[in-house]
């Protein structure tokens, strides 16, 4: 199996480089390097039609030796370079050639460091892809960590959340990693709502119970019988938002934010919520997009 490895051609691809690298260390899966370049609309023998070919051709070589260059040397990889008529068709196409069982992608040059900011690359992406996305913060680096820790689980407490969970769970077992769950509880206090924060700290914490209590009978209905039940970590961050509430919950190198696509997406798809947007946009990890179709066909194994 295989990890297919989006580098772009800018060559600013070392966040992601950085990251498939850690996959790949844990999965033993090897990696395929793939930058895309723009394919001549109506290719033909003329001189023009040659030069940007051979443009183009500089181009994702020149791209392909920075990425042979910051790939770490213990990591195996493949580099190949595809023309398509747009980034994210290009590289749908290299999974498929080679069966890979995720992307992997890096974040926007134009977003903050240390978050993630939706490349044009990975929003289509996002909305067409029938396989995981996996998603470095930009600026991102290994730290302490050279294999993947620890998966975390944004979990809802829906159908829909439990079937990633089981998912998660599977990769999690391919990566050796740790699972953990984690919901967020966030609180919007404005002005006009100040005389009411007693009685919605309350429902907070009864729906703190109720996704804890959901969580653990989800674990458990995915394992055999007899087998032991582990313990489970469960952890809710608070906040105002979404940023104080992804802030509110400990972080650490080798962490993995895992999060499902939305409940009305084409089930095929990824296709993200709006909560799963706002999750994404605040991570301080990188992020592992399920979608439907694998958190579905995960569930009913």
């Amino acid at each position: 199996m295989s990890i297919l490895v989006g580098f772009p051609p800018n060559r600013r691809g070392r966040s992601v480089l950085s990251l498939a690298a850690m996959l790949a260390r844990s999965s033993g899966d090897s990696l395929v390097v793939c930058t895309v370049v723009p394919a001549p609309w109506m290719p033909g023998l003329n001189r023009l039609d040659t030069e940007y070919l051979a443009y183009t051709d500089k181009l994702a070589e020149r791209a392909l030796a920075q990425a042979r260059a910051e790939l770490p040397p213990d990591v195996s990889a493949e580099f190949i370079a595809v023309k398509a008529r747009s980034g994210p068709h290009g590289l749908l196409e290299a999974a498929e050639e080679h069966q890979a069982t995720m992307i992997a992608v890096g974040s926007s040059t134009a977003g903050l460091f240390g978050h993630i900011t939706l490349s044009s690359v990975a929003d289509r992406l996002l909305h067409s892809s029938p396989i995981p996305v996996a998603m470095a913060t930009r600026g991102f680096r290994p730290g302490d960590a050279d294999t993947v820790a620890r998966l975390t689980v944004a979990y809802g407490g829906t159908e829909q959340s439990d079937q990633v969970l089981a998912a998660a769970r599977d990769i999690a077992g391919r990566l050796g990693a740790s699972l953990r769950l984690a919901s967020f509880a966030v609180q919007l206090s404005p002005p006009d709502t100040a005389l009411f924060r007693t009685e919605a700290a309350e429902v907070a914490s009864d729906w703190v119970k109720d996704i804890k209590a959901a969580a653990h009978r989800a674990f458990q209905a995915g394992l055999e019988p007899g087998q032991v039940v582990p313990e489970l970590e469960i952890v809710v961050g608070h906040g105002h938002d979404w940023s104080h509430a992804l802030e509110d919950v400990e972080w650490r190198d080798g962490d993995i934010l895992v999060v499902g696509s939305s409940d009305a997406a084409p089930i095929a798809r990824v296709f993200l919520g709006s909560h799963a947007a706002k999750i994404i946009r605040h991570s301080p990890v990188p992020v592992l997009v399920i979608p439907r179709a694998v958190a579905h066909e995960q569930a009913e194994t």
